[in-house]
């Protein structure tokens, strides 16, 4: 039923009728138009113009049809069945089969006055139920989270929820983001004794590691009624040919539920992505054997570098910064005077350069060297130091020497320093270190050098540096201006029975300093070295020119091999400054790949591999957990059945009181200018008038 409304008082209506009035009566009163016509025509004429006229003037007032109908919304009711293995792993074929058509049923019978909505759910949630249990992971949370966002706003009656409540993926479902109110009712699907098992539940690793390192891996291994059975944790380097065995510990399965951590190291002798795989031997008639082994890989870095401490002369500080170094286990320090150099300085990683330039000179060879190597380096400036060549070697800091004493200045740390992390009890404790010392001169620092350390005398700060870092022609750089470190090294155990803020601060400096940038202008990524069959291979690549700028310009091809010597290519696309390649998903087996790019004449390439492996998540735990189910259907308000139990679900959802239908009331407006009959009237009255008009004998 309709009702109309305008915009104005309703009075207004009495002058759209004058207006039509009015408009009718200056048109056919007492005219002389129409000689022939008669009075029953001319007055047919006027009301045509009256009735025209008014219409039009009372649309002016922007009337507005309104209606309302009422709408009754049955309740959803959503059912959610685990399409997991896990199920039919533990579940008699017969049994489920019959179950599938009991839940057919019911969801029959309940569409009679609900309405019913269907998900099958895994890894993903699907919108029906295929009831063939082959999805290999299980995502409990995801589903309930789907249907909070979807009906949570709605008339959601109620949420069928079938599973056996084992999850391999994604969060708790007890504290999954649920905003509904509706019941859930959870069919407690699977089996809750606990079969003949041995598996490995989890492993724990560092992904990356140093050449040189034993890599602790830690293996947490469980076991089901195997009682007084013995088994054994194996480790193995995957390579090449045969697998090799790197550690093995037996034991002996003391307890029907069995849990014991394992830790294994494992030598790091090669460098690149290596492949390891865990194995546990089986026990006796244990019901899978799938979950007794895990593959992982590591990223082997060869970390190791040889650090150079070249002197003029002899000096209690060389002892002292090779001390501190020689904890990182990753150094090899060597220290020579300068007549002793008997290898390029382009062999060692990083220079430590003690009172060099001397004033008695260094031979010329070994200054030539030390110019025109490109290793970063650490100048220490002493007494002896030649300071006009200290100048010409380089330019984080100019020395104007005011005489031939020296200051004893104590160190003073630069808040603005941002170039490496130092934490505040090294801020505190270096600024109480004993005097050294430094040249009595003035100094000036390079704008893009960074000052790590101010010098003060006595109480007195000044804007003197004492340790500062910067670049020169892409070689890192930092000088120290002043000897006598060795006193900071006695003074930090005497206070401390340690050398942490001695050993932290040349470690961090030389760390910062030795840094090997990646230089290569090829690169390729690749975002995971261990994919699941289900996963795609994806890939990123990165070119730079020879001024380090990133580019797409060169095209990029990859090229995978199986381990039958099968090979898939593919092109990377462009996109931005860089490359990126979705090469899908791939078959169970081990992959070699290499990229390469031709760029002005230069062809450039890189290599790594991959593996991808069969999705066993469901065969790592097989017993039904009902009470996570049960707890579910408890803070939802509903109830946990057993699937011989799911014929009463019609009648449990029937029962409950807040399970209704919901009556809506739809209201409708819409402004009688856009109704279309309307227009036909308007058109109806004017095509009258004019017809009757032209009849006459006049317009």
């Amino acid at each position: 039923m309709g009702q109309l409304e305008i915009q104005y008082p309703a009075w207004y209506i009495l002058i759209c009728l004058l207006v039509g009035l009015g408009y009718s009566l200056l048109l056919y009163y007492r005219t002389d138009n129409f000689p022939s016509a008669g009075k029953w025509t001319r007055q047919g004429l006027g009301l045509l113009r009256f009735l025209s006229a008014t219409l039009l003037s009372f649309l002016l007032l922007s009337p507005v049809l309104k209606n309302s109908k009422n709408e009754i919304k049955k309740p959803i009711v959503v059912v959610a069945q685990d399409e997991s293995t896990s199920i039919a792993i533990e579940t008699d074929s017969l049994l489920l089969d019959q179950y599938s058509r009991d839940l057919r049923r019911v969801l029959r019978d309940l569409r009679q006055d609900y309405e019913v909505v269907e998900y099958g759910f895994g890894g993903t949630v699907v919108d029906n139920i295929n009831f063939e249990f082959a999805d290999r992971s299980s995502n409990l949370s995801s589903v309930l989270e789907y249907i909070s966002d979807l009906y949570g706003d709605q008339n959601l009656g109620a949420v069928i929820y079938a599973s056996d409540g084992i999850y391999n993926e994604g969060k708790d479902p007890l504290y999954a983001n649920i905003s509904f109110a509706a019941p859930v009712y959870t069919i407690l699907m699977g089996d809750t004794t606990p079969d003949r098992d041995l598996y490995i539940r989890q492993i724990f690793y560092n992904d990356i590691a140093y050449l040189g390192d034993r890599v602790a891996v830690q293996v947490d291994v469980s076991a089901f009624n195997s009682l007084n059975e013995t088994s054994s944790v194996q480790i193995y380097r995957i390579g090449g040919g045969n697998p090799e065995l790197l550690e093995s510990q037996p034991f002996r399965i003391d307890q029907l539920d069995y849990f014991r951590t394992f830790e294994l190291n494992i030598p790091q002798d090669n460098i690149g992505l290596q492949r390891y795989r865990i194995i546990l031997s089986g026990v006796p008639e244990e019901k899978t054997g799938v979950n007794n082994r895990r593959d992982f890989f590591i990223d082997v870095i060869d970390a190791r570098q040889e650090i150079l401490i070249l002197a003029a002369h002899p000096h209690p500080d060389l002892a002292a910064i090779k001390a501190g170094l020689e904890k990182n286990k990753n150094y090899e320090v060597t220290i020579k005077l300068a007549g002793d150099l008997d290898k390029p300085v382009d062999d060692f990683d990083f220079l430590i350069l003690h009172q060099i330039p001397g004033r008695g000179g260094v031979s010329s060879g070994v200054q030539r060297q030390i110019s025109e190597s490109r290793v970063p380096r650490l100048i220490i400036i002493g007494e002896r130091t030649n300071i006009n060549g200290l100048n010409q070697m380089q330019s984080l800091v100019g020395i104007t020497l005011k005489g031939g004493s020296a200051n004893q200045v104590q160190a003073m740390v630069n808040s603005g320093f941002t170039l490496f992390r130092l934490d505040d009890e090294f801020k505190q404790k270096i600024q109480e270190f004993v005097p050294i010392d430094a040249p009595f001169a003035d100094y000036t620092v390079n704008p893009a050098a960074q000052v790590l350390l101010w010098q003060r005398i006595g109480k007195v700060p000044t804007e003197f540096p004492l340790l500062v870092f910067g670049e020169e022609n892409g070689v890192k750089t930092s000088v120290m201006c002043g000897e006598g470190i060795w006193r900071w090294k006695l003074y930090d155990y005497l206070q401390h029975e340690q050398n942490t803020i001695f050993d932290g601060l040349v470690g961090k400096s030389v760390q910062y300093l030795s840094l090997k940038e990646d230089k290569r202008r090829f690169r390729v990524y690749q975002n995971e070295n261990l994919l699941s069959e289900n996963a795609d291979a994806l890939f990123d690549a990165e070119f730079y020119n020879v001024s380090y700028e990133l580019i797409n310009e060169p095209d990029v091809t990859l090229s995978i091999q199986n381990s039958r010597g099968e090979t898939f290519n593919f092109a990377f696309s462009k996109k931005g400054n860089a490359y990126n390649l979705n090469a899908g998903k791939f078959p169970v087996d081990d992959y070699r790949w290499s990229a390469s790019a031709l760029h002005e004449g230069e062809s450039y390439s890189a290599s790594g591999q991959f593996s991808v492996q069969a999705i066993e998540k469901e065969s790592f735990a097989t017993v039904a957990n009902h009470n996570l189910l049960k707890q579910i259907s408890q803070a939802h308000n509903g109830a946990a059945l057993y699937p011989n139990q799911v014929g009463d679900l019609y009648q449990i959802i029937s029962d409950n009181p807040n399970v209704k239908s919901i009556s809506y009331r739809i209201f409708r407006s819409r402004n009688a200018i856009n109704l279309k009959w309307i227009f036909f009237l308007l058109f109806v009255l004017l095509a009258a008038e004019w017809g009757l008009r032209r009849y006459v004998g006049t317009y």
